[in-house]
Parts: structure tokens; sequence; C-alpha cells
């Protein structure tokens, strides 16, 4: 199955009444080291710490996104949370 990266972090942009406030998203599709497909998010989080409740909760926000804008949960979703301070070591 062909990833649409784009489509998964435009999906992810509009996403509403996150646990903790996103700054920007970077998605990167390809197989993983186990050869499995998979999706990795890099989250860029407003705040430096956020508590693990929130994590969660927003890490279970982008997976079930990634598998609905995907049509599919046969990918491995890796999450991140960076601060958004981070960004430009991603560019």
């Amino acid at each position: 199955m062909d990833v649409d990266a784009s489509a998964i972090s435009n999906k992810l942009a509009q996403l509403e009444d996150l646990p903790t406030p996103v700054s920007s998203w970077l998605v990167e599709a390809g197989t993983d080291s186990t050869d499995d497909p998979a999706v990795w998010v890099w989250a860029f989080l407003e705040l430096g710490l956020v508590d693990r409740a929130s994590r969660r909760r927003l890490r279970q926000l982008i997976r079930e996104t990634v598998h609905e804008t995907l049509g599919s949960d046969e990918f491995w979703v890796y999450v991140r949370f960076p601060s958004a301070a981070d960004r430009e070591r991603f560019a």
C-alpha cells in the first residue's frame, strides 16, 4: 500500500481539542526494522513537559487518525513527542 505522508499530516493538523497543544507534525512512512509497514509521527509539543495521561491520549488519537486516514490498521505507528524548540533539528 502506498502511503501519502502529507495526507496523514494534514489530517493530524485538523485534529481539535488535543490534550496538549501541538505546534507542528512530521510524518514519514516506510518499513521498520522488522520489515513491517510503518508510519512515524513526530508531534512537536508547544509545552516542554506534558503529563503521562495527556501523552497517552494524544498517542491514541494519533494512531487512530493514521489508521483512519490509511483505511487500514496493518501499519505500525511510532509516535514521538519532541518539543517545538527541537523542530529545526528535523529540517
